[in-house]
Order: structure tokens, then C-alpha cells, then sequence
């Protein structure tokens, strides 16, 4: 199908508080020969016309793409709300990226998923926003609005693309993707787990100490049972969508962040146990050995995900033969012998003390 034709390159949106800045970068992408629906400029063809039509057609269907300013102001204006309407109307029956956001201030903006990428306008400045238009614009031209590379997204950018393209299987490298980028987050309470760090934390009486670490292994079991629980059936069905069905992007999104919801918990799990407080060293040993059976659940999420990930990035070649794809999750929880070992022998001996 060959690509449209379009009055405009880009056509901006944006607060009227926020003109200083959008004009310096219409300024900067017309002085580089890019046609750009600007406001100011549409003074004379838009005179006598009804304003809300004029501006929705542009938004809609004579633009390639549209650069969304926002800002406080620009999400509580009744004028750029139905801008906005417009803008995302379109991205929704587009396959490819239309929407550019780029980020004024911290203000959330109802519509606009998280998934898309956007520019810090702050950080890059008038010129550094017109230098990625520029850009985007020339690869367009080079490429076709088609860019998906075969894998899981690495950059904002490519998110993008992904979520404008949605090719076969998308909800799984969307899936991927946000696995991946949550994972990434706790890299702070990973390395705590790694080096086992652990503040003071509350203190444990020896009298109860042997029914707390009974209590924390139930937990333990209940936590990894919650991660199965999630991955099989229905919760996944309902996010990435049964056969022939498209996912949901949003519930793709929570069923990942619970999924590492759950991992965080593994992690603080045996955080607590390492920090307890507790009289005397054998109690110490039992739940310091008792919180090294996270280590294999924890580690085995990990896996998880970076082996999905690599599997998602083979995913598309795969798709280009004649064999269907079949994408199976499996994670295997087992704690290692001379884990419990250590833990049982903890126990024996700080029982011995109670005598």
C-alpha cells in the first residue's frame, strides 16, 4: 500500500502558555523545509470555517504526524482536550506512529498510553525537539512508515514503532519489553540480595523465632504460587489475548508489573529475614540461612525474563518460515539441597538452646 499523501509534515499541538517554545521549533523545522500546520499560520484558510471541523480534519487525516506539547496547561484546556481528541482518534485506526509526545513538565495525560515514547522538551530544548522531528521525517522518507526491527524494544523510539505497527505477536514482545524495563528497576534491591546487605531490622524473641520462620516459609510458597497462578490461563489469556485475538495493552502492562510485583516481594522477603533482630547467634543463622531460599526463585525470575526476551527477538524470523510459532511459559521453583541442609541444621542447633 503506498504511503498517503500529506498537506503537512507535522502539525503541532500544544498551550498557548507554551507558544514561546513550540514557536522556536516550528521556526527551526520550517527553516529546514518541512511544512508544519502551525495556528498562527492558518489565520487566513481557517476564517469564517467552523474551527472545531477545520482543525479535527488536520489533526485526523492532512498531517504525517502530529507533535503533542504537554503541559499543566495543556491538559486542562477545553480548546487542546479537543485537539487531543482528534490527534488520538487517529493514532487509534493508524498502524504506524502518529502521535510525537513531548513532555513540558511531569503532567500525566489521560489518553496517552505509557507505552509511547516522548522527549523530554526540557531537556533537549527548541533545538534538540527539532533535530529529532528533522530526523524521524528523514527516516520516513528513507525507510517507510514501516520500522519495526524484528525484536523486542530496546528505547523508547522503538516502543513506538512497535505499538504504532502492532505486528504479529506484539503483545508478547510488548510484554517482554515492560518485563524487562521493570526488572531493570530493581537493580538497587537485586545487588542488596546479591551482596546480602541488610539494615537493623525488627527484632525476633528467641520464643517465637521457630514459628516465624515456619510462618516465612509458608509465605515464600504462597509468593512463588501467586507468580504461577498469574501465568497460567485465564490472567495471561486475558492480557496478550486468546488465538486471533488482539491483547489488551493496558492489562499486558499490570499483568507484567505484578509479575515483578512479585519478584520485589521475593527480594524484600529475604531482606526482612537478613535484617531481623534477633538474641544470640543461632537464632541469627536461622533466618540468615532460611532467606538464602530466595535466592533460587529470584534467580529463576530472572532467567525467565531474560530468556523470554531472547526468545522474542528470534520470534519474528521464525514467524518468516513455514512452522507456526509457539510461544510456552515455564519457570521452575527448587530450592537446593544444601540450602535446606543449612537451614535444617540452623534450626536443630538454635532448638538445642530453647532446652
Amino acid at each position: 500500500m503506498s504511503e498517503p499523501a500529506y498537506d503537512f509534515d507535522v502539525a503541532v499541538t500544544f498551550a498557548g502558555e507554551d507558544r514561546a517554545f513550540v514557536e522556536q521549533v516550528v521556526h527551526l523545522m520550517k527553516a529546514d523545509g518541512f511544512s508544519v500546520f502551525y495556528d498562527e499560520d492558518a489565520k487566513v484558510s481557517s476564517w469564517g470555517t467552523d474551527l472545531t471541523e477545520y482543525f479535527s480534519d488536520v489533526y485526523e487525516k492532512r498531517a504525517r504526524y502530529a507533535i503533542m506539547f504537554i503541559s499543566g496547561n495543556y491538559a486542562s484546556k477545553a480548546w487542546t482536550r479537543m485537539e487531543r481528541r482528534s490527534v488520538l482518534a487517529r493514532a487509534l485506526t493508524t498502524a504506524s506512529p502518529y502521535v510525537l509526545p513531548v513532555r513540558l513538565d511531569s503532567t500525566p495525560l489521560p489518553g496517552v498510553r505509557e507505552t509511547i515514547g516522548y522527549l523530554d522538551g526540557i531537556a533537549e530544548g527548541p533545538s534538540g525537539i527539532a533535530t529529532a522531528v528533522r530526523a524521524k521525517l528523514r527516516l520516513t522518507e528513507e525507510t517507510g512508515n514501516r520500522q519495526f526491527n524484528g525484536r523486542v524494544p530496546r528505547t523508547d523510539q522503538e516502543l513506538t514503532v512497535l505499538m504504532g505497527e502492532r505486528p504479529d505477536g506484539w503483545e508478547y514482545l510488548l510484554f517482554s519489553f515492560w518485563l524487562s524495563n521493570k526488572l531493570s528497576q530493581l537493580s538497587a534491591e537485586y545487588n542488596d540480595h546479591a551482596i546480602q546487605y541488610a539494615s537493623i531490622g525488627e527484632p525476633v524473641p528467641n520464643e517465637s523465632l521457630i514459628g516465624h520462620a515456619r510462618l516465612q516459609l509458608a509465605r515464600l510458597t504462597s509468593i512463588t504460587s501467586s507468580f504461577d497462578a498469574l501465568l497460567a490461563g485465564p490472567p495471561l489469556v486475558r492480557a496478550i489475548g486468546a488465538h486471533g485475538e488482539d491483547g489488551d495493552p493496558d492489562l499486558i502492562l499490570h499483568l507484567a508489573d505484578r509479575l515483578i510485583s512479585i519478584y520485589k516481594e521475593l527480594l524484600r522477603w529475604s531482606y526482612d529475614l537478613r535484617a531481623a533482630v534477633t538474641w544470640g547467634e543461632e537464632g541469627r543463622e536461622v533466618l540468615r540461612s532460611l532467606s538464602e531460599y530466595a535466592s533460587q526463585p529470584v534467580d529463576a525470575i530472572r532467567e525467565f525474563v531474560e530468556s523470554f526476551k531472547d526468545r522474542m527477538d528470534r520470534v519474528s524470523d521464525e514467524a518468516a518460515g513455514s512452522e507456526e510459532v509457539k510461544i510456552v511459559f515455564e519457570i521452575t521453583w527448587s530450592i537446593p539441597e544444601d540450602t535446606k541442609e543449612r537451614y535444617n541444621t540452623a534450626l536443630s542447633r538454635f532448638a538445642k538452646t530453647l532446652e
